[in-house]
């Protein structure tokens, strides 16, 4: 080995100098394997990265060319997050919401992908029909016991107090 080999960072010592290149690639091909699963907030993979032990100049030179070559958009994230807990799990705007904050995804991209994705009648109409689906499971059970299990249920299935309020009073 020649000394040209070495490259001295500060508090490191000696290390060698294509070792940073491959720490750079090794992060590329975990945070792409990561990504094949499903897509991800911004979060998540830096998380990932870290949990991984790669130091915090090569997780952002891989943050910024993932978001730069479209691999990471946190806005696209949440939409497509929104668009099939609505959709598949028939969860509430409040429930998404808590979500994708625990994904990384800030404030105003959560709201803004919310108001585009889930209108308040499309969610008052899906409340109805869970709330028909889960009181037929309930037909045995006394007028009050029925009403207070379904407003815990629409309650953690993230359906706001108004919602909940105005179906537990249609349903009498």
């Amino acid at each position: 080995m020649r000394s040209a080999d070495f490259k001295f960072k500060r508090g490191l010592g000696c290390r060698r100098q294509g070792s940073d290149e491959k720490d750079l690639i090794r992060a590329k091909n975990t945070a792409y394997r990561y990504l094949t699963y499903r897509p991800r907030s911004c979060k998540e993979v830096e998380k990932k990265l870290e949990e991984k032990k790669f130091d915090a100049v090569v997780i952002r030179a891989v943050m910024d060319h993932l978001i730069r070559f479209g691999y990471i958009d946190d806005g696209a994230f949440a939409a497509q997050w929104a668009y099939g807990r609505f959709r598949i799990r028939s969860f509430g705007r409040r429930r998404i919401e808590r979500e994708l904050k625990q994904k990384g995804v800030d404030k105003n991209t959560i709201q803004e992908m919310l108001g585009k994705t889930i209108t308040i009648e499309d969610e008052r109409q899906t409340a109805r029909k869970v709330a028909e689906q889960k009181l037929s499971t309930m037909k045995n059970l006394e007028t009050e016991v029925r009403r207070r299990r379904l407003a815990g249920y629409l309650e953690r299935k993230g359906y706001s107090y108004d919602i909940i309020r105005a179906i537990l009073s249609m349903a009498g």
